[in-house]
């Protein structure tokens, strides 16, 4: 079955164009489907539904064999052709890995609103509910829900189709959680990626944890935050639709971030249209996820 997604695009840079530059165009303004062949390091191999091979620029959240629809557009000042994803279709995978590639926020959220849920998270949602969207401004609102949704969702009794697959990820030192906001019901959930590793030089030893989150907010759009805390300091990027909204917030950020005490490099940069969601920065490498 088909599943819609957006999940940003491929391109194919008029000077990388096929070996016959007029296949390239023949995409313009048609919609195909092609399966993802195989991932290149700086993007994907793409098997056309006439069996033609077409290599494409660009990462999507999704694995090899994975059935898209793509629309092809015009890139600016005659550049190539960008492939806009339609619909994707995920080949069949193990139930364990379910919450990654299809979330996981939705099915909480229903289990929750069970009259017959009796749960703690459920007793704190039915709160969250009464209190309505005020308690989006409140930070310690915030900070409940995301700490209990994220037991919720590692606990067999209350969420037994992912607790596996949280119990698994923690083995490897990361968590991926998809946790639905109570005040906005109906909106695109917080998810949260989390990762830790130990960075070995000489004797020494340097941990580094690092937490990126998306947040969608009806007024600023989509904003997402990573953090990178080592012994040196803490990291701090803030991507958003319209980064000049940030400079109302920022000298007060700086503020509470100094408050730590310890360095912090914090910079505010642009969250492209069409971005791929936090699935694929999940599986980017690190740094380069965080700029």
């Amino acid at each position: 079955m088909w599943t819609s997604a957006i999940s940003g695009s491929l391109r194919i840079p008029a000077s990388a164009a096929p070996s016959a530059p007029a296949l390239a165009q023949a995409l313009l303004g048609q919609t195909l489907e092609a399966t993802i062949e195989a991932l290149l390091p700086d993007g994907m191999l793409l098997r056309l539904a006439d069996g033609k091979q077409l290599e494409a620029q660009g990462r999507l959240p999704f694995p090899e064999g994975t059935t898209l629809a793509l629309k092809g557009l015009p890139l600016p000042q005659g550049a190539g052709v960008r492939l806009q994803v339609i619909r994707a279709s995920p080949p069949p995978m193990a139930a364990l890995l379910a919450p990654l590639a299809r979330g996981e926020a939705a099915q909480l959220l229903a289990r929750l609103q069970s009259p017959a849920d009796q749960t703690p998270l459920g007793t704190l949602l039915r709160g969250l509910l009464q209190a309505g969207t005020a308690v989006a401004e409140q930070p310690e609102a915030w900070s409940s829900w995301m700490q209990e949704a994220m037991k919720g969702l590692a606990d067999p009794a209350t969420s037994p189709a992912e607790a596996a697959f949280h119990q698994l990820q923690a083995k490897e030192g990361t968590a991926w959680f998809e946790l639905p906001l109570p005040w906005a019901q109906g909106a695109e959930p917080m998810r949260i990626w989390i990762e830790r590793e130990s960075e070995e030089s000489g004797e020494t030893e340097d941990p580094v944890h690092r937490v990126f989150l998306s947040v969608p907010f009806s007024a600023l759009g989509e904003i997402r935050l990573g953090l990178e805390q080592r012994r040196a300091g803490l990291k701090v990027r803030l991507w958003m639709e319209d980064p000049g909204q940030a400079e109302a917030i920022r000298e007060g950020l700086e503020a509470e971030l100094a408050s730590l005490g310890r360095p912090v490099d914090l910079r505010v940069l642009a969250l492209p249209a069409g971005s791929p969601d936090l699935r694929a920065l999940a599986g980017a490498r690190p740094l380069q996820a965080m700029g």
